[in-house]
């Protein structure tokens, strides 16, 4: 009984995770100046946010570009990221940190924009 409910939840939790579609290519396109390690680090997170103001009906996301919106200074600079989520465009700005090899970002939610098409 024990293995046919872990053989189920395993079952379940892969069903859930292929879902929606997501594309992991890196480097992303665009202008980003974040390290590859740096990009792979930020990809879910900027998924998600992505498929907070996406659609309900929505399974289809892709990032289509990328851009420096506030050059490094210190460390710190701020790009946005723009993921394709079926017939919308959302754009999610990210704060990026690299001081002395230790690397962050940040993604405030209330900056997210959804543009229709």
């Amino acid at each position: 009984m024990k293995k046919l409910f872990a053989i189920f939840s395993i079952l379940s939790i892969s069903s859930v995770a292929f879902a929606y579609s997501y594309n992991a290519n890196l480097p992303v396109p665009g202008k980003t100046i974040a390290s590859q390690d740096l990009q792979s680090d930020s990809l879910f997170s900027v998924y998600s946010f992505a498929l907070r103001a996406a659609s309900p009906d929505c399974k289809d996301f892709s990032i289509i570009n990328t851009s420096v919106t506030k050059p490094k200074k210190d460390g710190i600079w701020e790009e946005n990221w723009t993921v394709k989520a079926c017939t919308n465009n959302i754009t999610i700005p990210i704060i990026f940190t690299d001081k002395d090899g230790v690397t962050s970002y940040d993604i405030d939610p209330m900056r997210v924009k959804k543009e229709s098409k």
